[in-house]
């Protein structure tokens, strides 16, 4: 069984208590500022990246000097974040070798209903480790889990997920679970290959911004230990909730 610890709180100070080069694999995507009032914890858009540097650089001590860290961001018009600032933040300032870019393709993304902009069908997961070398990726693995996310049997950096983690839904979807700020979260099948690709049974997943809980989830289901952190009370009581009855199942099955 995985041994799993969510933590509720800050995650810089939960971070902090968390021992240098312990963590295996690092996946998450971080809050984007855009002034709404789950977001109201930054002034300006440049307090926010400067947030983002802080908690970088906690990842680089706390990632294990062969482990890989997972950053999902979007690249989205409609908002203020850009993920290649993020990603400059961390190659530039926090020296993480960038070993790969994965492009998440969501081909069922809801069309944007304007004549101004394109619909965005993309998001990034940029690829982080402290070097590139001594690095062995279980692309067999990912591909034997997940044929239908690549066109053909060459596992690259374009994976094809749809929001929802039915693989057989059709027409448009809409992200894996919904809080009251609605939709959000990328769905089990992102994380889960992650987990498949870079790492091995019993090694330690972290998500410091836990949400509701998929990287867990993604944990539970491939045998790795997690640790999750979450600062806002209701997106942790609902990954406190989906957790607790996903290991329920797990063990009556």
């Amino acid at each position: 069984m995985s041994n799993i610890k969510l933590l509720k709180g800050d995650c810089l100070m939960h971070m902090k208590q968390i021992p240098d080069n312990s963590i295996d694999c690092i996946i998450t995507s971080p809050p984007y500022w855009k002034g709404f009032e789950y977001e109201a914890y930054f002034n300006s858009y440049y307090q926010y990246l400067e947030w983002c540097e802080k908690w970088l650089k906690e990842c680089k001590r706390i990632l294990k000097k062969n482990g890989t860290f997972f950053l999902n961001v979007i690249n989205d018009s409609e908002i203020t974040v850009r993920a290649f600032e993020i990603m400059e933040i961390a190659t530039r300032k926090v020296m993480f070798k960038l070993h790969d870019t994965i492009i998440w393709f969501r081909y069922n993304q809801q069309p944007a209903n304007t004549d101004r902009q394109l619909t965005n069908q993309c998001e990034y997961l940029f690829m982080f480790r402290h070097t590139s070398a001594n690095i062995h990726l279980n692309k067999q693995t990912v591909y034997e889990e997940y044929p239908e996310m690549f066109e053909t049997k060459n596992v690259g950096n374009v994976w094809k997920i749809p929001f929802n983690s039915n693989r057989k839904i059709k027409g448009f979807g809409r992200k894996e679970t919904k809080s009251k700020w609605g939709h959000s979260g990328f769905p089990v099948a992102l994380p889960k290959a992650c987990i498949l690709l870079a790492t091995k049974k019993n090694d330690t997943i972290l998500d410091m911004f836990m949400g509701s809980g998929t990287t867990g989830i993604a944990s539970i289901e491939t045998e790795r230990n997690f640790i999750g952190i979450e600062l806002d009370d209701n997106s942790f009581d609902i990954a406190n909730d989906r957790i607790k009855k996903f290991k329920i199942n797990e063990k009556e099955e």
